[in-house]
C-alpha cells in the first residue's frame, strides 16, 4: 500500500471494514528540502501572508530554526519562539512550556515545529488547543510523533498521552537528517521496534474491551520496517538511504496511530517503562536518563522476554500460576508510589475491570491469545540482535539507571496507565518477579 495515496482521503479498510481518514495532506523527505519550505507551506495554508509561529529549542534553532525563520519571511509574518531548558540540561515535553506559545504569538495562524520529540509534542498539543494547523520539520529520525495523532508530556508529574490533530504536513531535509546526532538515530530505530509488541498488547486488550482491532497499522509498519530493521550498522554510519528508510518507517508508525484512533499500534507495555523513568527523573530533579526511544528499547527487551515466556505456557500452567498469586493492589501502589497514591490509584482503577475479566474468561481467552496475539511479537533473540547491530543500549546501566531503579521501573510501570498490556499479564502470573533474573543482563 502506498500510504501517500491515502493522505487527506477517506477509505474503507479491508482489514476492519471501518472508514479510515488520515488528515495529513503532504509528507516530503528530500535533499535541500528546507529551501522548498515556503512553497510547501503555501500549499498547505489557505491564508495569504500567514502569521506563523516557528517553535524550536535552543539546539534545533541553530540546526534549522534560524534558517527556517529567514527563508519564511518572504511569505508571511514570522515569530520565533525558542524554548530554553527549565531546571534541566535540555528542553523536555512538559506542560510548563505550553503556556509560552499563545503568549509568544497570540494571532498565529499556524505553528511550524522545528525539532524532535519534545518540540513536536509541545507544538502539536498547543496547535490543537488553539485550533490552528501544525506543520512539522523534523531535525532527526528520532521518534514517530511527526505524523501521529497523540502528544506525550508530563502533567502534574504523570506522563500522559493525549489525542491531538495530526500535522497538516511534514517536510524533512535529508542533509539535516544525515547529520543527526547518532543517539537520536539510535533512538528512532529502537522506538520503531516497539511496533510488534504494541500490536500484540493491543490485540489482547481488544479481546477484553471489545475495542476494534485493525491489522492494517501492523501491516503497513511491518512493510516499512523491512527497509531498515537489518540496517543497524548502516544507520550508525549515517547511511542516507537507511536513514530515509527509518524516517519512512517512523512516519508510518505515526500514521498507524491515526488509523487506530489511539497510540495502541505503536505504544504498549514497553513504553510504560520509558514513561516511568521520565516520571522518576522529573520527580527527583534529574535529567532524563536517555532519549525516549532508547528507553523504549530497554522496555522492548523486557516485553520481548515476557512474550517469549508466555508462548511456552499452557492454559493449565497459567491457571496454576494465577491460583498461587494474589496482589493487594492498594498496598502495592502505596509501596511503589508513596507520594502519589491517589493519582496512581485513580489511573490504575481504569483497567481493574479488564484485569478481572481476563482472569474470569481465561479458559477461552488464552487459546485466542496464543493464536492471534503472541505471533505478532518479534522474538527476544531477534530484538537483541537488532539492538546490538545498531549499538543501542541493552542494559539499564548503559543509560545510567541503577539495578534497583531498573527493577522498580519494571515492577511499577503497569500502574501508571489505565491500559492493559503484557506487563499486567506478567505481574498477575508472577513472571515479573520470578523472571527478573532472566533480565539480569539489563541491570548489571
Amino acid at each position: 500500500m502506498n500510504i501517500n495515496s491515502l493522505l487527506n482521503k477517506k477509505f474503507t479498510c479491508s482489514s476492519c471494514n471501518r472508514e479510515h481518514f488520515i488528515p495529513t495532506q503532504a509528507v516530503v523527505t528530500q535533499k535541500n528540502a528546507i529551501s522548498n519550505l515556503p512553497s510547501f507551506i503555501e500549499r498547505l495554508l489557505p491564508e495569504k501572508n500567514p502569521s506563523i509561529l516557528i517553535l524550536s529549542d535552543d539546539i534545533t534553532y541553530e540546526i534549522a530554526g534560524k534558517k527556517c525563520e529567514k527563508i519564511l519571511k518572504e511569505i508571511g509574518a514570522i515569530t520565533s519562539l525558542v524554548l530554553k531548558p527549565k531546571g534541566r540540561e535540555k528542553v523536555h515535553a512538559d506542560e510548563k512550556y505550553i503556556t509560552e506559545l499563545p503568549e509568544a504569538a497570540p494571532n498565529a495562524q499556524a505553528i511550524l515545529t522545528v525539532g524532535t520529540g519534545s518540540v513536536t509534542d509541545i507544538g502539536k498539543y498547543s496547535a490543537h488547543r488553539l485550533k490552528i494547523p501544525v506543520i512539522s520539520f523534523p531535525t532527526a529520525p528520532s521518534m514517530n510523533a511527526y505524523t501521529s495523532n497523540v502528544a506525550a508530556f508530563l502533567s502534574h508529574g504523570l506522563k500522559v498521552t493525549v489525542p491531538v490533530t495530526p500535522a497538516r504536513g511534514v517536510i524533512a531535509d535529508i542533509d539535516i537528517l544525515a547529520e543527526s546526532p547518532i543517539e537520536l538515530i539510535k533512538s528512532g530505530f529502537a522506538d520503531s521496534l516497539a511496533k510488534s509488541f504494541a500490536n500484540a498488547d493491543w490485540r489482547i486488550s481488544s479481546m477484553l474491551t471489545g475495542e476494534t482491532f485493525c491489522l492494517l497499522p501492523y501491516q503497513i509498519a511491518s512493510k516499512a520496517e523491512k527497509k531498515y530493521i537489518t540496517k543497524g550498522k548502516e544507520l550508525i554510519s549515517h547511511d542516507r538511504d537507511s536513514i530515509v528508510g527509518l524516517l519512512e518507517g517512523l512516519h508510518l508508525g505515526g500514521f498507524s496511530m491515526v488509523l487506530a484512533g489511539a497510540s495502541s499500534p505503536a505504544s504498549g507495555g514497553e513504553h510504560l517503562i520509558s514513561h516511568f523513568l521520565d516520571m522518576y527523573a522529573h520527580k527527583h530533579g534529574k535529567n532524563v536518563y536517555a532519549y525516549h526511544g532508547l528507553q523504549v528499547g530497554l522496555g522492548v527487551e523486557i516485553s520481548s522476554g515476557i512474550y517469549e515466556k508466555l508462548k511456552d505456557l499452557s492454559l493449565k500452567d497459567v491457571q496454576t500460576m494465577l491460583s498461587k498469586r494474589h496482589i493487594d493492589y492498594d498496598r502495592e501502589i502505596a509501596k511503589l508510589f508513596p507520594d502519589d497514591v491517589t493519582l496512581i490509584t485513580n489511573e490504575f482503577k481504569k483497567k481493574l475491570p479488564i484485569i478481572n475479566k481476563w482472569k474470569e474468561e481465561l479458559s477461552s481467552l488464552w487459546p485466542r491469545m496464543q493464536k492471534e496475539a503472541f505471533p505478532l511479537a518479534n522474538s527476544h533473540e531477534k530484538m537483541k540482535q537488532c539492538f546490538t547491530e545498531a549499538a543501542c543500549p541493552t542494559r539499564f546501566k548503559d543509560i545510567g539507571v541503577s539495578p534497583d531503579l531498573a527493577k522498580q521501573a519494571i515492577q511499577s510501570a503497569r500502574y501508571i496507565r489505565g491500559r492493559f498490556t503484557v506487563l499486567d499479564i506478567a505481574d498477575e502470573l508472577g513472571i515479573l518477579q520470578t523472571s527478573l533474573e532472566r533480565y539480569t543482563h539489563t541491570f548489571d
